[in-house]
């Protein structure tokens, strides 16, 4: 079970998925990684987006209330 955790904490998302994923727009992404405020990946010239680190990202952004 650990193992199918890990490799899906490893899949690589398309900038599309990655916006899916965060409930944002794919122009708000594309800023958010011009920023430097997005990890991200370039194999190429792609841009893909591991999913283990926009969770990391998402919960350094959510605000106890």
């Amino acid at each position: 079970m650990n193992q199918a955790r890990s490799n899906l904490a490893d899949r690589l998302l398309s900038q599309r998925e990655a916006a899916q994923f965060l409930g944002i727009s794919t122009r708000y992404l594309h800023t958010l990684r011009a920023k430097g405020q997005l990890p991200f990946l370039r194999i190429g010239n792609r841009i893909k987006y591991r999913l283990q680190d926009l969770e990391r990202w998402a919960e350094e952004r959510v605000q106890n209330v």
